[in-house]
């Protein structure tokens, strides 16, 4: 089977596949947050790249709280996103989400957010920050792929179900 082989259009069920994977990414989202506590993604003088994204925008200062909504809303969103991708492409959901979150933290972290100047460049990162953003999304992804699965299967079993 080629490797970006894609699933039959009858076998698709874009908007469970959506919903379940939005579920899973504003879970996912929890999850990482209570990653960071014990292994902190950053050192405590730096500002959380949400807010620092912001700021860039505003000027000002930006509350904690936007940090939050901004995590939870890329979780949803990059939930949403695995789902409608599990959908048509298979290979999204190697390794049960692991290949996706890391994916999604070299993309983020390794090239978007210190081309942004969110981040310094990752070789000044210490190797802890590092550690805790790579296994954080590990995590993150793998909880993104647990609910999708699960969720997706119970949105559509009763139609699928011969009658």
């Amino acid at each position: 089977m080629p490797l970006f082989a894609t699933t039959p259009l009858a076998t698709r069920r874009y908007l469970p596949g959506i919903l379940a994977g939005s579920i899973g990414g504003f879970i996912s989202g929890f999850v990482k947050l209570g990653w960071e506590v014990p292994w902190p993604p950053r050192a405590p003088d730096r500002i959380p790249e949400p807010q620092v994204l912001v700021s860039l925008f505003t000027h000002h200062p930006t509350p904690t709280w936007v940090s939050l909504v901004i995590h939870f809303a890329f979780s949803v969103l990059m939930g949403a996103a695995y789902g409608l991708l599990a959908e048509i492409l298979p290979i999204v959901t190697v390794g049960m989400g692991v290949a996706f979150g890391l994916a999604i933290q070299i993309g983020a972290h390794e090239l978007i957010m210190p081309w942004m100047g969110l981040t310094p460049a990752t070789w000044l990162l210490p190797a802890s920050e590092q550690g805790s953003e790579f296994l954080g999304h590990i995590l993150w992804g793998f909880t993104i792929a647990i609910f999708y699965e699960d969720l997706r299967r119970r949105f559509i079993r009763p139609r699928d179900l011969p009658r």
